[in-house]
């Protein structure tokens, strides 16, 4: 046999492996071409927590349990705009997954505040229910100020979907800095959050606000709880970049090709022109070819931590604000845009893009999104599915109860 052919023979026999490898571990990142989309979309831990977030409810509406004496000024506002959707409600849910597993001491620190988001709020679905009512903190509406009505019952009258959810978030800013609470968490009514958020979301508070002393900011515009893979894959605009990596990786491999053909004399029988000819024309391009198609998060993920995330960055499912910036960047941003109609996540990233501001990414996330129906007619398959495009987080899914029991515990005992 042609030593050339032995030689592509072990590359095939080789290649094969890794294409087998990548297939194996690659299946959930929706950058690769080897996406499993049924498989990846499987809510494993999602439909485990949303379970025990609604029994844990219905336990709070049955006066079962309560959340006690609580802390003031408490560390963290936690606000919930929430519109009604026909045939189906997620604040349940939302809620149940935010407070089930909390300690006494855990929940005395944190302020609830729920907006049922209607001029007439007797439209929500859970307008008076009592799992809501022992749940949330606060409950404001629009009746609570005439220019609030005024202005709820205008944007409804015009139907300005991005106006309206705008003007939510406002009112629950608003609500949040009156707890005093140094962070505000904004969370839309159709999300999960796993067991412990609290600790990891207050120990990535501090780490950001270190990160942002370190880079000459006193402070940053928010801290992302959640995000979609799907926008962190490889970008056109980077094909500079990754051509310039493509070519440096085969250089390398040929001047060590060259080197050891030089050096190793025992390998000049082997390392012929024909052999250099190949790496550099099939071997190489074929192996670069197969690092892309595995996808960016497979292949370069998200170091664990926190990170900054000023581009590529979806959604306002869970933003985490520092007083200052509510009080002195966005509220007066949100009344000065107030009938803008730009949708609410990228009417914040222009701000903070305008602005220069820092924005921090927690990796992993400690949040889903898995509304299946928005709140604009828009139907989305169970679980985050959607037809359109798939905001759902993949890695979220494969958290572990026990895994994340054991770790809350911890943290708990750390801090009594």
């Amino acid at each position: 046999m042609h030593p050339n052919i032995g030689l592509c023979l072990g590359f095939l026999f080789i290649y094969a492996w890794l294409v087998g490898y990548i297939r194996s571990t690659c299946w959930k990142d929706p950058t690769s071409k080897f996406f499993q989309t049924e498989r990846a979309h499987a809510p494993k831990y999602s439909a485990h927590r949303i379970q025990e977030a609604v029994q844990y409810a219905d336990q709070v509406g049955a006066g079962q349990t309560g959340h006690g004496s609580q802390r003031s000024p408490p560390e963290l506002c936690v606000g919930i705009p929430s519109v009604h959707r026909d045939g189906i409600s997620y604040l349940k849910s939302t809620l149940g997954s935010l407070q089930h597993g909390l300690s006494a001491e855990e929940r005395a620190g944190l302020r609830f505040v729920v907006l049922l988001a209607h001029a007439d709020q007797k439209k929500h679905a859970d307008y008076g229910e009592p799992w809501l009512t022992n749940m949330a903190d606060v409950l404001p509406s629009y009746d609570d100020y005439p220019e609030r009505m005024a202005l709820a019952t205008a944007i409804e009258h015009n139907k300005t979907h991005g106006t309206k959810i705008k003007f939510d978030f406002s009112v629950v800013m608003e609500e949040c800095e009156k707890t005093g609470a140094p962070y505000n968490l904004i969370v839309e009514d159709d999300v999960v959050f796993l067991d412990g958020w609290r600790h990891r979301t207050l120990q990535a508070l501090d780490v950001a606000t270190t990160k942002s002393w370190s880079t000459g900011h006193t402070d940053f515009l928010y801290l992302r709880l959640f995000y979609y893979e799907g926008l962190l894959g490889w970008n056109s605009e980077s094909w500079m970049t990754y051509l310039g990596w493509s070519l440096a990786a085969t250089v390398s491999v040929v001047c060590v090709l060259f080197l050891t053909r030089r050096y190793v004399p025992a390998a000049r029988l082997y390392l012929t022109r024909s052999v250099f000819l190949l790496t550099v024309l099939v071997f190489m391009p074929l192996l670069i070819t197969l690092f892309f198609a595995a996808g960016g998060n497979c292949m370069l993920p998200l170091p664990e931590g926190v990170h900054q995330m000023t581009e590529n960055a979806c959604c306002s499912q869970g933003l985490v604000f520092p007083h200052s910036t509510v009080a002195n960047e966005l509220m007066p941003h949100f009344r000065q845009n107030r009938w803008s109609e730009v949708p609410i996540d990228s009417f914040i990233e222009e701000y903070a893009d305008a602005a220069g501001s820092l924005r921090w990414a927690l990796t992993p996330v400690v949040m889903q999104h898995v509304g299946g129906r928005s709140s604009h007619g828009v139907y989305r398959a169970a679980y985050g599915d959607m037809i359109g495009g798939k905001i759902w987080n993949f890695g979220f899914e494969e958290n572990n109860p026990d895994t994340l029991a054991t770790e809350h515990s911890r943290a708990n005992n750390q801090t009594s």
